[in-house]
């Protein structure tokens, strides 16, 4: 016992024990216990590399068809400062696009390289726009925790050290060690995160899948499973081909057909998306009637489907006709879907 009160009364075995003490209940009690990083809300800055190309491809391509500035300036600054160098090194391949004029010319627009390329009409010239960079949100109030977690450490050293003469016993340290960390705890983290956890679980889906075909996808066949949050398998949903018009390469799909799969289910819940060519048309429209519900394709477009124990919800993102010698609206060049599913609750 007087060996363990001598060795308390050295300077800097107290230091060196508060800072040690700090680290482990700040690093892996609290960050890795206690208060995880949980990642949620992700933008586009976040995602693969080859993901974000196809982003930003579908942000040049809704800007030429569309000239929605406020729209582009979203979606450019929501790709970070990693934007610049993805248009800088985007191909026409790429992008499926039939050559290097729209790229070149968005590259004019944002001032990225040494694209000397006309504009295309509608497109007005304005100063480039800087991509807003969040990557480092995230590592300010990591560093503002560790800095905390080290001055409580060092406080508890000072106080340690002060007290160098009046030494308390094994037991009051055991004591103060296992009382001052406690209470804190409970109030600060345990109660504020079950109210976040019942609220969020009212409306948010049960999983949420996005999609997009784009002309050229011939094969073009999406399919999604379904888990509950233990990984248990209720069933499956996707999007493929159900109809096309015309001849040749490649194939100008017509219509697209969405399809739920419930377990507790015998039957699948089919409906059909279909262009504004094939919905006012009525024999096309009879005719896929036999393989679901006709839905015409619209932007923010939303339709329900429901099984025994499923509810599915998709929404058109993203809408772009084909052009060519077809009649107008009649095939998609490019169409982006979001899935969402929940549990139906009985």
């Amino acid at each position: 016992m007087d060996k363990i009160k001598s060795l308390l009364k050295q300077p800097n075995l107290l230091g060196g024990l508060g800072l040690f003490t700090g680290l482990i209940l700040g690093l892996f009690i609290l960050g890795w216990w206690l208060w995880p990083v949980k990642w949620v809300d992700g933008s586009p800055s976040d995602l693969r590399a080859d993901y974000k190309q196809n982003y930003l491809c579908m942000t040049i391509d809704s800007f030429i068809r569309n000239n929605d500035q406020t729209l582009m300036k979203m979606r450019w600054a929501s790709l970070g400062d990693s934007a610049p160098d993805l248009l800088k090194n985007l191909t026409k391949e790429e992008c499926r696009f039939s050559s290097n004029a729209e790229i070149d010319s968005f590259k004019g627009l944002m001032n990225v390289g040494n694209s000397s390329a006309n504009i295309p009409s509608g497109v007005i010239s304005q100063t480039a726009i800087t991509p807003a960079s969040n990557n480092g949100v995230w590592f300010l109030p990591v560093m503002l925790f560790c800095l905390l977690t080290l001055a409580a450490g060092g406080v508890l050293a000072y106080l340690l050290l002060s007290r160098r003469g009046k030494v308390p016993s094994i037991g009051e340290k055991i004591t103060s060690k296992k009382e001052a960390p406690t209470q804190p705890q409970e109030e600060h983290f345990t109660s504020p995160t079950q109210s976040v956890t019942d609220d969020s679980l009212k409306e948010k889906p049960m999983a949420q899948f996005m999609t997009s075909y784009r002309i050229g996808e011939d094969l073009y066949d999406e399919s999604f499973s379904i888990d509950s949050s233990n990984g248990e398998f209720l069933g499956e949903c996707g999007v493929g081909i159900a109809e096309t018009i015309g001849v040749g390469d490649p194939k100008k799909v017509t219509a697209l057909e969405m399809w739920l799969f419930d377990k507790n289910d015998i039957q699948t819940i089919t409906k059909v998306l279909l262009s504004e060519h094939a919905f006012n048309d009525e024999s096309t429209r009879q005719r896929l009637l036999s393989k679901g519900e006709p839905i015409l394709a619209k932007p923010s477009q939303r339709f329900i489907m429901e099984t025994a124990s499923l509810q599915l919800e998709a929404r058109v993102v993203d809408l772009v006709y084909g052009r060519g010698p077809l009649p107008e609206n009649s095939f998609f060049s490019r169409v982006t879907l979001e899935i969402s599913v929940w549990m139906k609750v009985h």
